[in-house]
C-alpha cells in the first residue's frame, strides 16, 4: 500500500494544484487564504508558478471581465477567518502517492509542451539550372528545368544560321546522351519533358547542344561533337 504523503509532501502537493489552477471552490478560496497567511506557502505557490511559466505563453490571452476581483473580494470578505492550521487541515487530502504522481505528471506534460517545435525537414530542391555554352563565343544558352512541373524553360543565343538544327541533350554522369528534343536558334522556348527522361537531370549530368539534321522526332543520337555544353547545378 502506499504511503501516506508527509505534511511537507502534502504542501507541495497543494502549492502545485494552486499554481497549476487545479483546485476550484471552496478548496480554491482556502488555499487562496493559506497563501496569503503563510509567507512559507507562498513561497512554494510562486515557485511553481515560475516553473509553470513557459507554458502559459502557450495560452491565448482572455480578459475576466472587470468584476473578477470584485466578486473575489467579497467572497473572501464574507468567508469566516481562520488560522493557518484550520485550513492546512480543511485542504489536506488525497495523502497517497497519486497525488504526488499526478503533480510530476503534469510537471512533465509541461516539458513536452515547451519543447521547441523540431525544425521541418527541407523540401527537396525543386530548381536545376545549367550554362550550355561554347569554349569559345558562341551558342550561349541558359536552361531552367522545374521538376514540379516537368518542364524546362531556355533563354538561347548566338546559334548561327545554317542547314543543320540545333539539338537539345542530357548526358547522365557515366552514360549515353538522350535527346530532349530540337530548339530555336534565339529567343526563348519551352519543353515539356517525358517522365522517363526526368530522373536524368540530376547534379553532375550534363546538358549539350549539336547540330543535327531537322527532324520530327529527337535522334537516338547525336551524329557530331557538341557545339556547347554545361553542368547541371540544383538550386
Amino acid at each position: 500500500m502506499d504511503e501516506p504523503l508527509t505534511p511537507e509532501q502534502d504542501r507541495e502537493a497543494l502549492a502545485a494544484e494552486l499554481a497549476l489552477g487545479l483546485l476550484d471552490g471552496q478548496a480554491r478560496a482556502d488555499a487562496l487564504r493559506l497563501r496569503l497567511a503563510d509567507p512559507d506557502f507562498a513561497a512554494l505557490v510562486e515557485a511553481w508558478e515560475a516553473k509553470l511559466s513557459p507554458l502559459y505563453s502557450e495560452w491565448p490571452a482572455a480578459d475576466p471581465g472587470g468584476d473578477v476581483w470584485n466578486r473575489i473580494d467579497a467572497s473572501l470578505a464574507d468567508a469566516p477567518v481562520k488560522d493557518i492550521a484550520v485550513i492546512e487541515t480543511h485542504l489536506r487530502r488525497w495523502r497517497t502517492g497519486a497525488l504526488l504522481s499526478g503533480a510530476v505528471a503534469a510537471a512533465l506534460a509541461l516539458v513536452l509542451l515547451v519543447q521547441p517545435t523540431p525544425a521541418p525537414v527541407p523540401a527537396a530542391p525543386q530548381l536545376a539550372v545549367a550554362r550550355i555554352e561554347s569554349a569559345a563565343e558562341g551558342p550561349v544558352v541558359l536552361a531552367r528545368y522545374d521538376r514540379t512541373k516537368g518542364v524546362m524553360r531556355l533563354q538561347i543565343a548566338g546559334i548561327d544560321a545554317g542547314a543543320l538544327t540545333p539539338e537539345l541533350w542530357v548526358i547522365p554522369a557515366g552514360g549515353d546522351p538522350v535527346s530532349l528534343g530540337q530548339i530555336g536558334r534565339a529567343g526563348t522556348a519551352e519543353i515539356a519533358l517525358p517522365a522517363p527522361h526526368r530522373p536524368l537531370l540530376r547534379d553532375g549530368a550534363t546538358l549539350a547542344i549539336t547540330m543535327e539534321p531537322i527532324s520530327a522526332t529527337p535522334h537516338a543520337a547525336p551524329s557530331s561533337a557538341p557545339v556547347a555544353a554545361g553542368k547541371i547545378i540544383t538550386i
